[in-house]
């Protein structure tokens, strides 16, 4: 059982003894009814709801720490700047179908070989511009004349 389905069944005792607690208020407001034995089961309904509670909590603090190492391992994987292996790509492409099969949006985009092409000749310096290095423009953009074409028009 995962963990919020552990949670949701804390609020469903909880909700339980909530009710049962608003119950016995109710019966300990008839005059004609002994009334001893209703505080006495609302307190014993409290009570067993702290020791519940308390209990569940305690186990789920061992739990959480107990996973914390393997949290601790995957969360600083994401965040390194080196690069992933093959093998996290290959877990990221899996995450990212079955999201995809249940409707959900993509967590990572990976790049197409086209988009992923542009980028590297972006980041080499190799996009296509019409100036040269240093900034002047090259032979052929040169406007004739000293008069735009666009201005004969």
């Amino acid at each position: 059982m995962e963990k919020a389905n552990l949670y949701e069944a804390l609020y469903l005792v909880n909700r339980g003894i909530d009710e049962a607690v608003r119950g016995a208020l109710r019966l300990k407001k008839s005059p004609k009814l002994f009334m001893e034995t209703y505080h006495k089961s609302i307190a014993g309904l409290e009570r067993r709801r702290s020791i519940i509670n308390l209990q569940f909590m305690l186990e789920m603090r061992k739990l959480e720490e107990d996973d914390e190492p393997r949290f601790e391992e995957e969360y600083n994987v994401w965040l390194s700047d080196e690069p992933l292996t093959n093998d996290e790509i290959c877990k990221m492409r899996t995450v990212e179908r079955e999201r995809k099969l249940e409707g959900k949006p993509p967590l990572v985009q990976f790049l197409t070989p086209r988009k992923r092409s542009k980028k590297t000749r972006r980041e080499n310096g190799a996009v296509h511009s019409s100036r040269k290095p240093n900034g002047a423009p090259t032979p052929d953009t040169v406007v004739k004349n000293g008069v735009p074409e666009a201005a004969h028009e």
